[in-house]
């Protein structure tokens, strides 16, 4: 609803400026009639013209009190109210001046004779044209809606725009009154010289804002991840470093034991066949995609070397969904330079998070995730609460191959089959390794899904036929005890591959595509929480998310925007150890986005309002949709500098970006071209 009501506002005010623009010309025909008839006859199409203008004006406001109402005043904030109110202003003028002299004129005697002094004086009016034309200028600024900068507008910004429409009214208005005076017109070679003029200055004018705006978003060769906004949640105000601060470097896992647990990992460029026989010109760990599957025990100290194989691509491993030491987290710039060819880095971390975890570069990460470095990480528990007979990880991602994008559980782009027992206790382990949100569905046997990123619901219920929509990063696991028929698991993007389970090794069903919509709010039990949206909180921050066109690194996109800012200049939110932060998701956009805070778990404390009455749902990703509103609640307890960002790569290559400091942390490291690091 809330994408559809977007569109239709926007094509509304692209038909109120058509609108406009013909009530313009029909007003400035009706001063050239040569007869009465004719001049009413104008005068009533201007009318027509004119009331479908005032009606499409009141349409808009509809369009935006709904909005308001149904998804939060933030929606409507800023830029959309600033639209709605330029068209506003004049088409209020028109129905109290414009409108009355238009009825009178429609109203009148029609013989066929040359108009009186009267109606040509009222055609000419001041009243009667000039605030058409007005409100034809404040709808075409509003038409720049998708260009206006989407939260936060300054004052400098405010008062241009009040600017422009002063400076149209009082040059609408100059003109006007030399018409009515007789001013004589310059002539015709004059007026085309100074009009020849104006266009050059205007699009000189142009180019400069052009070429300055795209050199001005040019990232430099160096500089550092925490230039952006520093915000402070509402509590007191700190210094972001201070003397004797503590630099990333030294928060690292331990190094004073053996690990229990040690890989090595790979990077090294192969081509890989997928299984429908495509192949892929792929990034991999250890030679093979997805990269290989760690599994660990709760409590163990891991210790992973990276080893860099790679021509001329850097790379570095983030632990997703793990709250590893600040130096451990894999994000170049911040905790670590990226690992360059032929170069090492070792990590080491107690696992402590039980549950489906995975890891990825996260260097150029657009890139370097969707070409293949990425892997499952599962974290066992020290003691098995729910024993399964089989524990499948499926990590579904779409690699860009030979014959084009194929959507595939790990390689498998086509329908693998696998041989599966009756009576076995079966766990799938799904991670969404790709940029978007994935529905899948299970489909054969009742289930239930006994985990939400890694984190177990509490009093899961059997459940069938539903589909599961899941976040880009965000992870289900899914039991079962397999029947004695086949069962398939699919991913609605298409259902032609998947996995399928035979007890037989023959079979096969269809994938159910028709079931209600899974909702992780409303599943499972409620059980207590260590504070929940009542609490006292020490910090609270608001992230309106939204998207709006511009220049970002020297080329002209669609820029991904928080706070109506985007990195290296978005905000960095100030922590103290300790403190209890609340942070409010606003997506007024038109896509989704997939917020994911490093090194904490978020526990969700409400959507759109309305309170979590499941299992707590306790996340290291949430997808937040256009139109949604999330409150989240964490306790700061791992002090750090920690990436904020939307987990579509392509958003976070587009600025969607921001960052959690700790007081008094500070890195040493650097971003750009020359530092070779470029976290995404």
């Amino acid at each position: 609803m809330y994408g559809t009501l977007l569109q239709v506002d926007f094509q509304v005010s692209i038909f109120l400026f058509l609108v406009w623009l013909a009530t313009t010309v029909a007003t400035r025909l009706l001063t050239t009639r040569s007869t009465q008839r004719r001049m009413r006859r104008w005068a009533r199409i201007s009318l027509v013209l004119a009331a479908v203008g005032l009606l499409l004006t009141a349409a808009r406001w509809v369009f935006t009190a709904v909005l308001a109402s149904s998804f939060g005043w933030q929606i409507i904030a800023d830029r959309k109210l600033l639209t709605v109110v330029l068209a506003t202003v004049p088409a209020i003028v028109v129905a109290l001046f414009t409108v009355p002299r238009l009825l009178r004129m429609a109203r009148t005697a029609a013989p066929d004779s040359a108009p009186s002094a009267e109606a040509r004086a009222a055609a000419t009016s001041l009243w009667t044209l000039v605030p058409v034309r007005v409100a034809l200028v404040g709808t075409a600024l509003g038409l720049f809606e998708v260009f206006l900068p989407p939260a936060r507008l300054g004052p400098v910004f405010l008062l241009t725009v009040s600017v422009l429409l002063v400076l149209a009214v009082t040059l609408l208005w100059w003109a006007h009154r030399r018409r009515a005076a007789g001013v004589p017109r310059a002539p015709r070679g004059r007026r085309i010289a100074v009009r020849a003029a104006v266009t050059a200055v205007v699009l000189a004018a142009g180019a400069a804002v052009f070429v300055t705006s795209m050199r001005a978003s040019a990232f430099p060769d160096t500089y550092n991840m925490m230039q952006g906004v520093t915000e402070f949640g509402g509590g007191s105000t700190f210094p972001q470093t201070h003397e004797g601060g503590i630099s990333v470097e030294t928060l690292t896992g331990p190094r004073d034991r053996q690990p229990d647990r040690s890989f090595t990992l790979t990077a090294q460029a192969a081509k890989v066949p997928l299984t429908s026989g495509a192949t892929v010109e792929a990034w991999t760990f250890n030679g093979q995609v997805p990269g290989p599957e760690l599994r660990v025990r709760e409590g163990e100290l891991v210790e992973i070397k990276l080893v860099n194989n790679i021509p001329s691509v850097p790379v570095t491993i983030h632990w997703h969904g793990v709250d590893v030491p600040n130096a451990e987290d894999g994000v170049p710039g911040m905790t670590q330079n990226a690992v360059r060819t032929g170069q090492t880095h070792t990590y080491r971390f107690v696992a402590d998070e039980v549950g489906t975890r995975w890891y990825h570069s996260h260097q150029l990460a657009s890139e370097q995730v969707g070409r293949g470095l990425f892997g499952a990480l599962v974290i066992e528990p020290r003691t098995v609460q729910r024993p399964v007979d089989e524990d499948i990880a499926v990590p579904f991602h779409i690699w860009d191959a030979s014959s084009g994008a194929r959507r595939a559980f790990g390689a498998a782009d086509a329908l693998e089959r696998r041989q599966m027992e009756a009576g076995r206790r079966v766990r799938l382990r799904l991670i969404n390794t790709s940029n978007k949100p994935a529905t899948f569905t299970l489909t054969g046997t009742p289930y239930r899904v006994t985990a939400l990123d890694g984190t177990d619901v509490n009093g899961p219920t059997e459940v069938n036929g539903y589909q599961l929509p899941l976040s880009a990063a965000g992870r289900y696991d899914l039991e079962f005890v397999m029947p004695s028929r086949p069962v398939r698991l699919a991913e609605l993007g298409d259902v032609s591959h998947g996995l399928l389970l035979q007890p037989d090794g023959a079979g096969d069903v269809a994938p159910d595509t028709e079931g209600p919509v899974f909702d992780p709010t409303a599943y499972g039990s409620a059980s207590d929480t260590p504070f929940n949206a009542s609490s006292s909180f020490d910090r609270t921050f608001n992230l309106v998310l939204d998207d709006w066109l511009g220049f970002y690194n020297g080329k002209f996109a669609l820029r991904q925007t928080v706070n109506g800012r985007v990195f290296p200049n978005a905000p960095v939110h100030m922590v103290r150890e300790g403190d209890l932060v609340k942070m409010r998701f606003v997506n007024r956009g038109t896509e989704n986005h997939p917020m994911h805070l490093h090194g904490h778990h978020m526990l969700v404390l409400s959507r759109n309002g309305q309170p979590v009455t499941g299992s707590p749902m306790v996340m290291d990703t949430l997808n937040v949709a256009p139109g949604e509103a999330w409150e989240v609640g964490f306790r700061a307890d791992n002090p750090g500098l920690w990436m904020d960002h939307c987990h579509d790569f392509v958003h976070t290559q587009l600025g969607m970006v921001l960052h959690l400091a700790y007081e008094g942390v500070s890195t040493p490291y650097m971003l750009g071209e020359h530092a070779h690091n470029h976290p995404e």
